[in-house]
């Protein structure tokens, strides 16, 4: 006689195979036959029942990790925290709990970092990326510094010039609107902005008068020439007295022939920032030693 099939003294084997049965294709008429075929009872309305009920989840054990620090092990997790941050400061939560976990075999929650991560004094703000100096540069710099605080230098008649190109538009990357208007975010803007040139110094005794330009202007000699006549000399006679020193690159404008008689003809002094290759050039010279203006 065969037996009748119960969802309550079923074994759980037997749901796989109606599920499988199911995932074939099989309709309800089927399965029962094959339920018959190996000797177990079953109707069409049955299986679907069967079917119908919820799977038994197992859920994995809940490990909550720890929120506290063990005491004896409290000073050498919060110097670890703070070396990693200051090693390196982009370092996510995730491998920061990692690397504790490899070195203490602790498990964290993120609360005791962040509690540390705050009494310790850090903060958290955003990048701002900055001109990168190359590593073959870096050394030459140092030493030129070093040279100025030596001689006691403290460029309080130097004159630092130079032109630029500025963007017009705003180019703001963050926007603070509400949650119900994310739409706001989205701005128009041009692909190729408007921008200006603009020539400008900074001195001890404050700025220099500003020389604005379009952005199609070429910077040749005469009209450098133009740019000292109206941004500096009447500015330079009102706070130096004709005692300053005009600081400026090598660029090909500031060495010409016309820009070298007209500093001649108006009397100013020019000292130029030499190009970095010259000194690298010096630092090879002699063995990898400081190099001294």
């Amino acid at each position: 006689m065969a037996q009748s099939l119960d969802h309550k003294n079923l074994d759980k084997c037997w749901k796989d195979y109606l599920v499988g049965w199911r995932d074939q294709g099989l309709s309800l008429e089927e399965m029962s036959l094959r339920c018959k075929a190996m000797g177990h009872t079953c109707s069409p309305s049955s299986i679907k029942r069967l079917l119908d009920l919820p799977l038994e989840i197992v859920k994995a054990q809940y490990s909550p990790r720890p929120s506290t620090i063990p005491p004896e092990l409290y000073d050498d997790v919060r110097k670890t925290i703070i070396d990693l941050y200051q090693e390196d400061d982009e370092i996510t939560m995730i491998r920061l709990l990692l690397k504790i976990e490899e070195k203490f075999k602790l498990q964290l929650s993120d609360y005791p970092i962040e509690r540390i991560r705050k009494e310790a004094g850090f903060v958290s703000l955003n990048v701002r990326h900055g001109h990168s100096v190359k590593l073959v540069n870096r050394q030459p710099r140092v030493d030129w510094c070093r040279a100025r605080i030596n001689e006691d230098c403290s460029f309080r008649r130097h004159v630092f010039t130079d032109e630029s190109m500025v963007q017009l538009d705003p180019n703001s990357r963050k926007v603070w609107v509400l949650s119900t208007a994310r739409e706001r975010r989205i701005k128009s803007t041009f692909k190729f902005p408007q921008k200006v040139l603009i020539w400008g110094g900074i001195s001890w005794k404050g700025v220099t008068n500003l020389v604005i330009m379009s952005e199609s202007c070429r910077v040749d000699a005469p009209e450098y020439c133009r740019i000292l006549r109206d941004g500096y000399i009447k500015w330079e006679s009102e706070k130096y007295g004709g005692k300053s020193l005009l600081v400026q690159d090598n660029a090909r404008c500031h060495t010409a022939k016309i820009t070298q008689d007209f500093l001649a003809r108006e009397e100013i002094k020019v000292q130029y920032i030499r190009h970095i290759h010259t000194q690298m050039r010096r630092v090879i010279e002699v063995d990898g030693g400081p190099v001294r203006e």
